[in-house]
């Protein structure tokens, strides 16, 4: 048998059952965190495989609920479905309500228990070893008390996501503290969002102010953070489930900086945010980490895992090649042909 029937035969034996795709969407877990158990829910895409080193999203529930219940009115699963994303829901450390509801530990920046911030680093640790997330392209979303735990992250761990949604959350001075202890290590990728009905008031004591005037305060402090100009506004009407106007006022710097409002809705994960954020904000940012390749599979560089690529490792066969050898193991062999067929497609 010579070595291009060999080749053929690997091929064929790595698409029947090399990719080891995962058949299980939903993944109930739980890690130990200083220690408390902490729970949290991953949906996988169909076919996923660790090779595939997919993109992460994190989504962070509101008070008085859990992962569970966020992920079933999102809209996020559908997101992960339809474009190769992986979404972790987990937990929030505090009891509220009835009926074994959560809250984040928000605004906490000294590490106090439970220490939320740290517990949702050590998730976005433990899911790329345990599922091979690229590390340049992680996210974070949350909505109302889940919206301030993730501006809560970015300001302690910018250094762990590409990008930010906050959608119809509180800001930091409406509950006590200052925009002064705010101070991410990096300017961050913000994209918030709002319904314009929202005009109550939130926060404590003196402190609290209404809801459009907090959206206001973390616009400002997000542009100034990001060095970002006005550039303009788009006014649109878009159709999730019924007919909405979205307008969103768009800041560019060192990093962007998107305000939407989302006309005749109140408090809620705004209609079409998560397919919205995804595709027109998450998709188009990576964080600049040092050796992070957000297609390595794509050796061509031609933006798509396909034919071009699949030649290069098979005529790099055997070889120590470094730019085909993708499991890094010395060899270009099956490891690799696996890792490329589990990519096939856009990156």
């Amino acid at each position: 048998m010579g070595m291009q029937t060999h080749l053929i035969a690997a091929v064929v034996l790595v698409m029947l059952c090399g990719s080891q795709a995962l058949a299980q969407s939903n993944i109930n877990a739980t890690m130990q965190h200083e220690g408390l158990t902490r729970s949290y829910i991953v949906h996988l895409p169909p076919g996923f495989s660790a090779a595939m080193q997919a993109p992460l999203v994190v989504a962070l529930h509101p008070t008085g609920t859990t992962g569970a219940q966020f992920q079933s009115t999102c809209g996020w699963d559908d997101v992960s479905d339809a474009h190769g994303v992986v979404v972790a829901y987990p937990d929030g450390g505090l009891p509220a309500g009835a009926n074994g509801g959560l809250v984040w530990n928000t605004w906490e920046l000294t590490g106090a228990a439970p220490n939320d911030s740290a517990f949702l680093a050590a998730l976005i640790d433990r899911l790329q070893a345990d599922f091979g997330i690229a590390a340049c392209r992680v996210y974070m979303t949350g909505f109302s008390a889940g919206a301030m735990m993730t501006n809560t992250f970015a300001a302690l761990h910018a250094d762990k996501i590409a990008a930010i949604a906050p959608v119809s959350g509180g800001w930091i001075t409406a509950y006590g503290g200052m925009e002064s202890a705010l101070s991410p290590v990096r300017p961050v990728p913000t994209w918030i969002w709002r319904g314009s009905n929202e005009t109550f008031t939130t926060g404590t004591g003196k402190n609290a102010r209404p809801r459009d005037v907090q959206d206001q305060e973390q616009r400002t402090f997000w542009v100034a953070h990001n060095g970002a100009t006005y550039q303009a506004t788009t006014i649109e009407q878009l159709t999730y489930a019924v007919p909405r106007v979205y307008i969103t006022a768009r800041f560019d710097g060192t990093a962007p900086v998107w305000f939407t409002e989302v006309q005749n809705t109140g408090h809620i994960y705004q209609p079409g945010a998560a397919d919205l954020i995804w595709n027109r904000f998450f998709s188009q940012i990576v964080s600049q980490q040092a050796g992070c390749k957000t297609c390595p599979a794509d050796i061509s560089g031609d933006g798509s895992v396909d034919g071009a690529d699949l030649g290069m490792v098979l005529a790099a066969w055997g070889s120590a090649d470094s730019a085909s050898d993708l499991d890094g193991n010395g060899s270009v062999d099956g490891g690799d042909l696996g890792m490329l067929l589990a990519a096939w497609g856009a990156c």
